[in-house]
């Protein structure tokens, strides 16, 4: 136990504490001046003498400290139960704009159908890490065995999702509760799903379904193919945003569940260049009459925005399903126009980030499997461009080497096998010094490791035959 002054990374003192198995950093805002550091040290002196008397009281020297909530006195647990906190309080507040649609619906259904009926009768200060663990159990536990049989990836999403943004809000907005209950919960690693494209072949036919038997929608699907946009954004655009006469559309919105919210990063906000194919896809839509730049682009048959939900249900799983074609999300055509370009190899990684709103980092991490191998051409320019004077080819260099001197202490004394690494690199102290000799013929293509007395002089077309009889020279040309 004892208290000592170290220097942050940013040349401010700290002071170390270690006692009754605690480990505690404390700033101080002092600069490492030799006067700072003899008034803090006459301090931890003092800190490390009351630990080994047992006399330490935390707060009363650092009453602000990093572990000061773990010696505060509690209060008492709030009368106010989860289920009055969440219908009187919370759920009132996470509604638009404060709280995305979607979002909103998903805190709704998390707490109704799982978090209330277990937490509901709690006071919230009753919510403790061991009640949290049994109800993260319940969650997984398969229904033959009394449990709901909920994947972990949706038990933290409940848990350490919705659960925990209702405690953070009592916590730092109400001030109803002092401590995190979901902090000592530890969660297994995420099992990141790989992206699932369609093939190009199956592109092609879902896009020739759509032509044939569900036109209206024809323009939409293509565009998405062929852009790799975000459902969202596709079905937010206004008129206002594509402009043909250009070639290029804008994202600046994102709608989910009837509601425009911004894009999903400050990336997502960009004005794309768009194929002449797709240009032309999009110029046979019917254009209906007083149309205005706030009009939506793409609409269903009645005129209305579109209900992305409905149109997966009754549109894109009917596709799947009379083309034959595995079913997968609608978000697929976003990962099929991302792999393909990459397996394309014609485009910079870079460049299909921006196009699509998104990060190289991202990208590498989902997509890795699908981007080409290094072509000749990348490869050549590696380095940048060959510098003229490199472009003569180079003469090719024999490394010869003495034989080693027969052991003087009664081994066997054998010489390693000329043309070996053994017979040229073996660290002997009582091997000669190796010779290198240029050999100065441009159609010499490779050298060969031998023993100096096995080639005897090797100078021009002596040398150029033995290394020929060696395998190592094509013939001269007659």
């Amino acid at each position: 136990m004892a208290c000592v002054i170290r220097v942050n990374r940013h040349g401010y003192l700290a002071y170390r504490l270690r006692w009754n198995g605690m480990e505690s950093h404390e700033g101080t805002g002092l600069r490492d001046t030799p006067a700072n550091r003899a008034k803090l040290d006459a301090r931890a002196r003092v800190i490390s003498d009351e630990m080994k008397v047992g006399t330490f009281q935390y707060l009363r020297w650092f009453p602000h400290g990093n572990k000061a909530h773990l010696f505060q006195p509690k209060p008492p647990s709030p009368e106010i139960t989860a289920r009055e906190y969440t219908e009187q309080k919370w759920l009132p507040r996470m509604l638009p704009p404060n709280a995305r649609a979607s979002t909103a619906r998903t805190y709704r259904k998390h707490l109704a159908k799982h978090v209330l009926p277990v937490f509901g009768d709690l006071r919230l200060g009753e919510v403790t890490p061991a009640a949290l663990e049994d109800f993260r159990a319940l969650l997984t536990r398969s229904e033959a065995e009394g449990g709901k049989g909920l994947k972990m990836k949706t038990a933290r999403d409940i848990i350490d999702g919705t659960f925990r943004a209702l405690y953070r809000a009592a916590r730092t907005v109400d001030r109803l509760v002092t401590d995190d209950p979901f902090a000592a919960l530890r969660w297994p690693r995420k099992i990141e799903l790989e992206a699932d494209p369609f093939t190009a072949e199956e592109r092609d036919r879902i896009l020739n379904y759509f032509r044939q038997r569900d036109p209206w929608y024809f323009p939409l699907v293509h565009l998405l193919f062929w852009t790799g946009l975000r459902v969202g954004e596709v079905v937010g655009l206004r008129c206002g945003d594509v402009g043909l006469r250009e070639g290029k559309l804008s994202v600046g919105r994102a709608r989910t569940l009837g509601e425009d919210n911004p894009p999903k990063t400050a990336r997502s906000v960009r004005t794309i260049p768009l194929r002449p194919e797709v240009i032309a896809v999009l110029r046979t839509m019917p254009a209906p009459l007083h149309r205005t730049d706030e009009s939506f682009f793409f609409t269903n048959q009645a005129g209305r925005p579109l209900d992305e939900e409905r149109f997966v249900e009754k549109h894109w799983h009917r596709a799947l399903r009379a083309t034959g074609i595995r079913p997968r999300k609608f978000y697929a055509t976003r990962h099929t126009f991302m792999s393909l370009t990459l397996m394309a190899g014609k485009v910079k990684i870079k460049r299909l980030a921006d196009y699509c709103g998104t990060s190289v980092a991202m990208i590498e991490k989902h997509y890795a499997r699908w981007m080409a191998e290094d072509t000749p051409e990348e490869i050549g320019g590696l380095g940048g461009l060959v510098s003229p004077v490199l472009d003569a080819p180079t003469p090719v260099v024999a490394v010869v080497g003495d034989e080693p001197d027969p052991s003087p202490s009664g081994g066997s004394g054998r010489r390693p096998r000329a043309g070996t690494l053994a017979g040229t690199f073996r660290a002997d102290s009582r091997r000669q010094p190796q010779v290198a000799r240029k050999i100065s013929d441009a159609k010499a293509e490779g050298g060969r490791f031998e023993p100096l007395g096995r080639l005897g002089d090797f100078t021009g077309e002596n040398a150029r035959k033995s290394l020929a009889c060696k395998g190592f020279l094509a013939p001269r040309d007659a």
